[in-house]
């Protein structure tokens, strides 16, 4: 029998990689974890029969999505061919590529057959190293088949247009962040391909944010003609929170207003979280945040996506809802409003700008405010610069060094000595600079951004001769995303750092915590004052803050 290959709890995703040699197959194997930063778990076999084994195990687990390479001569059974062509396997493998000594051959032969488009074929072996830039069709067959077989299966876009310019690294960040798998086509002119529930959509040419949602995301739609009895701003960890608990457990109508994508700061989160409760082996936070998502639709609780809270107005009296006002977040300046009775500002924080000349003039041509681990190897064989001295910006380095960045510029405002990193992200960051990959500027600040249609210099306070980079990531903390409640005729209450002040009040016999200065408003997560930037902080910050609302509810029908 096969070795179980789910002895451990390891969530991710499956490649079974048959090969007859075992040393080339612990090769290759180490090869595809380098290439793809270890997004995938590779279970390695070298017999068709065992292979078949391993397969059937998988299936028995049930656990996320499965792709077999297979090498075309295999032992003890069928040819790799015919193994991957096995109709059996259809619910077992959800992704086919094989390794051929000719692919140009094997394309033709699979050309006759019919289903020939399930297998992808590759050259048998890739002929540079994952850490080298090149047009390796190794490297791309395989990217192809993990697209076309990735866990968000139903729902998948081809991103077609320059990868540099701003409307399309949004519409691919947008798309990831909201958990829809993308595979960048290259090309001139900006489009997507959407396919959905296994159905090919009509390609959208040039299309808006709010285009791409419409399109591509299953969510409950605001109802503008409904008052609610919570507008929950933001979609962050407090917000989904406090949706799910308003709605399942207090019976409350909720809509979120969310500006980009559900997990607010911690879905752009670039670490695996080791310490959140129920996950002893850790969960990355995309999946956490797209698990939050899940619970919101379950309860159906109302989204309205794609759109920038920019103003909040006071009942007129005589039981009168807020007003919330917000505009569509790709600056189509179309506005929309939301009644609701109560109001949960959680809307959390937003990477402040480093403050060089021409900084804004890049945004999203250079110069971008988070790092994924989905950008890394956008920048395999490129020189990057991360701008930044905390925890995100350790493991950005991890990202892009791991990924094959040529050199990254670590530029720091004071000493990597005293920077507020983690000691086991230091390690990390030291060892890529003891292996040439990191060049490290303290003591430093970026005095211009230069370049013409995208980003190609930086003139630093340390030199006076400008370093030449591709990509400039802003990674120096947050502030309160608090702009839009600063006006005296809403007369909120914020503190001297802009975050919102809240206090426990007393309804009858109850104590509702979180509570603002103004009737029915309160507030969760990193936006207020004293908060605990911590997710599970947060997370509590949303049950707490729903409760309060229900009491005050009750109090206040």
């Amino acid at each position: 029998m096969a070795r179980d290959p789910f002895t451990t709890t390891d969530e991710r995703d499956v490649i079974v990689l048959a090969l007859p040699d075992p040393p080339r197959g612990e090769k290759l194997a180490a090869q595809l974890g380098e290439y793809f930063n270890h997004r995938y778990r590779v279970v390695r076999t070298s017999t068709a029969r065992e292979t078949r084994e391993t397969l059937g195990e998988l299936a028995d687990a049930s656990r996320g999505t499965v792709v077999l390479f297979a090498e075309e001569s295999l032992p003890e059974g069928p040819s790799g061919l015919e193994l991957l062509r096995d109709e059996s396997l259809a619910g077992v493998a959800q992704g086919r590529l094989l390794l051929a000594d000719e692919p140009e051959r094997a394309l033709r032969d699979l050309a006759d057959e019919e289903g020939a488009a399930e297998v992808v074929v590759a050259p048998r072996s890739p002929s540079t190293s994952p850490q080298e830039p090149s047009d390796d069709p190794f490297w791309e067959q395989a990217e192809k088949v993990l697209y076309l077989a990735a866990a968000s299966g139903e729902t998948k876009a081809d991103v077609y247009g320059d990868p540099k310019t701003d409307v399309v690294f949004r519409a691919k960040r947008f798309l990831r962040l909201n958990h829809v798998a993308v595979y960048p086509k290259g090309g001139t002119a900006y489009e997507v391909v959407p396919t959905k529930k296994g159905v090919q959509g009509t390609k959208l040419v040039k299309p808006t944010l709010s285009d791409l949602a419409q399109a591509l995301l299953d969510y409950t739609a605001h109802h503008p003609d409904t008052t609610y009895d919570l507008a929950v701003v933001g979609g962050g960890p407090a917000a989904m929170c406090a949706a799910v608990n308003a709605h399942a457990l207090y019976g409350m109508s909720t809509v979120i207003v969310e500006n980009f994508a559900p997990g607010g700061t911690a879905a752009t989160a670039n670490n695996t979280i080791e310490n959140y409760l129920g996950f002893p082996d850790g969960i990355r936070p995309d999946k956490l945040s797209q698990e939050w998502l899940k619970h919101t639709e379950k309860y159906k609780v109302a989204w309205l996506h794609t759109h920038t809270a920019t103003k909040l107005a006071k009942p007129a009296g005589g039981g009168e809802p807020y007003t919330l006002t917000a505009e569509k977040s790709d600056k189509a300046k179309t506005s929309t409003t939301v009644k609701a009775k109560t109001v949960l500002i959680a809307c959390g924080m937003q990477t402040p700008r480093q403050g060089g000349e021409n900084e804004a003039k890049f945004r999203y041509k250079g110069v971008y405010y988070d790092a994924l681990p989905a950008d890394g190897p956008d920048y395999k064989g490129k020189t990057v610069a991360v701008i930044g001295g905390g925890d995100t910006a350790g493991r950005a380095v991890d990202i892009f060094a791991t990924c094959g960045a040529t050199k990254i510029y670590l530029i720091l405002r004071g000493t990597f000595a005293n920077a507020p990193m983690l000691k086991d992200i230091k390690k990390l960051v030291e060892e890529h600079k003891a292996a040439h990959k990191v060049d490290m500027r303290e003591n430093t600040e970026v005095v211009k951004y230069e370049g013409g249609t995208y980003l190609e210099k930086l003139t630093l306070t340390s030199s006076s001769t400008p370093i030449n980079v591709d990509a400039a990531f802003v990674l120096i903390g947050g502030k309160p995303n608090t702009g839009w409640l600063k006006n005296k005729e809403l007369g909120l209450y914020l503190d001297a750092g802009g975050y919102v002040q809240t206090t426990t009040i007393t309804l009858g016999k109850e104590q509702a915590p979180l509570a603002t200065n103004l009737p029915g408003v309160f507030a969760a997560g990193d936006v207020r004052g004293g908060a605990t930037r911590r997710i599970a902080a947060a997370v509590g910050d949303g049950g707490t803050a729903a409760l309060s609302i229900y009491h005050y509810r009750k109090h206040n029908p």
